[in-house]
């Protein structure tokens, strides 16, 4: 079973565009709405791949009926501590001409430290029957950087066998780093502006990696790289590869499937060069599909069929 939290959850309303212009009126191709988070979209993309998970964290009166109709039914079980306030709402716009996303994110209601702390102990009950748990996107209003350090030293008092996964951004994960996750996966900006540096190839970032692992006693460290693929390592091998080869639809939840892929095949013990496939695999056919909507097994499996040019750094 792999537990995810989603502290910062919202409505994710997804349009699609042939060609965004920013001083005309834009006709609308598609329209989604989806219960949505990265916690939320790592639970459905492992759900669809048919590997075990539960979905926790917060969630708003205004998402109550969204949220059970999305993870109900999807089979997926989930807790969601009940607070007062409104769900946020994000709304991406995709051009098709540039397959990029335009991002207009809204901040959430406030949660007080009584209430974080209601979340990490149901965290840390829940890790007891998981072999994994993420810990995944930014945090509400009234929560400190903190909160997933003490989530993480919580779940490692409570379940010292599951592995903990964290997907964030500058102090939030360097705060987290103090209680030596599994595993963390920035994309190339978030890793560059996290650990001050500059990488122009996979070996200068795979020198830079080795610096993180053995500073902080990580197990691995994926870095997705947009277009030209992720890069994954560990203290002993390190490998890289480019992008699946799919039609592009939507940006939305790549990393995210990375992260699903990824605990998929550590789950199964597989090597580390399977373990960056089933992550490349999982995220490429998520791209393929409009807005939110995750990857299938069957686009899974046919994706594991391509030759992604996995090459050994080390």
């Amino acid at each position: 079973m792999i537990a995810t939290l989603t502290a910062n959850p919202c409505i994710d309303k997804t349009l699609t565009v042939e060609k965004f212009d920013l001083y005309k009126m834009n006709r609308v191709r598609v329209l989604r709405t989806d219960f949505g988070g990265k916690g939320i979209n790592v639970s459905m993309a492992l759900n669809n791949l048919h590997t075990a998970t539960i979905a926790l964290g917060f969630n708003f009166p205004d998402g109550r009926e969204i949220l059970e109709n999305q993870l109900d039914s999807a089979g997926i079980e989930h807790h969601f501590l009940e607070l007062p306030g409104k769900l946020r709402v994000c709304t991406k716009i995709f051009d098709r001409s540039l397959k990029h996303t335009i991002e207009i994110n809204e901040y959430g209601a406030e949660v007080t430290p009584q209430n974080g702390e209601k979340l990490i102990a149901l965290a840390a009950e829940t890790a007891k029957r998981c072999s994994f748990i993420t810990l995944s996107g930014s945090l509400p209003a009234g929560l400190d950087e903190d909160f997933y350090l003490e989530c993480a030293k919580a779940v490692r008092r409570a379940a010292p066998d599951c592995r903990i996964v964290v997907d964030a951004e500058k102090k939030l994960l360097l705060r987290a780093l103090e209680c030596a996750p599994s595993f963390i996966k920035p994309n190339i900006h978030e890793f560059q502006d996290t650990f001050g540096c500059r990488v122009n190839s996979p070996e200068e970032l795979d020198a830079e990696v080795r610096k993180v692992l053995d500073r902080f006693g990580l197990e691995l460290i994926c870095v997705s790289l947009g277009a030209d693929g992720a890069y994954i390592g560990n203290r002993e091998q390190a490998f890289c590869c480019r992008s699946a080869h799919v039609e592009v639809r939507s940006i939305q939840g790549a990393g995210d499937s990375v992260v699903a892929g990824m605990c998929m095949a550590l789950e199964q013990d597989l090597p580390l060069d399977e373990v960056l496939h089933y992550g490349m695999a999982a995220a490429g056919d998520s791209v393929s599909h409009e807005g939110t909507q995750l990857c299938t097994l069957e686009g899974f499996r046919e994706i594991l069929k391509q030759d992604l040019n996995i090459k050994r750094i080390r």
